[in-house]
């Protein structure tokens, strides 16, 4: 499971490279995952106190629409202009739907990593408070979104 269709450079050297080639591998699980789901499995709706979450079609557009937005976090950071996202949550109609719109944002996040000062001091002048309340750098938010892919992968595999 090598992940490389997310990306357009896989297996460059570096933190970042590191961290992009981790990102693919993690979305190719999530898709994968999505993509076995059984019959209707994905569309059907259950009740739950957070609207992200009534079902697996829901699940799926909030990871999609997630894993851009994080790229847009680093790009203001960067001060590089923000490009809008040509998605919205309601897009994954289907699993198969899922996979070119993570293959976008990943390869939104591997052109916004580039040239990113990987050094401490460099890191350091890049935090920036998220909307949930964490303050991050580039490569911790790149972390935050591989685990979050994984998380909702197994949220998925025990749905």
């Amino acid at each position: 499971m090598s992940g490389h269709g997310f990306l357009d450079r896989p297996g460059r050297s570096g933190m970042f490279g590191a961290l992009l080639d981790e990102y693919a591998r993690a979305a190719e699980e999530f898709c994968r995952t999505v993509e076995a789901l059984p019959g209707d499995t994905f569309h059907q709706e259950r009740e739950s106190p957070d609207p992200e979450t009534v079902s697996l079609r829901v699940v799926c557009g909030h990871v999609a629409v997630a894993a851009w937005n994080y790229a847009d976090y680093i790009r203001i950071a960067r001060e590089l202009p923000r490009v809008p996202r040509p998605y919205e949550k309601d897009a994954v109609a289907t699993p198969a739907a899922l996979r070119p719109l993570l293959a976008q944002a990943l390869r939104h996040t591997e052109a916004t990593v580039e040239g990113c000062p990987t050094d401490e001091a460099g890191l350091e002048a890049l935090r920036f408070q998220v909307r949930w309340g964490p303050t991050y750098d580039p490569e911790m938010l790149l972390e935050h979104a591989i685990v979050h892919l994984l998380r909702h992968r197994r949220q998925i595999e025990r749905w």
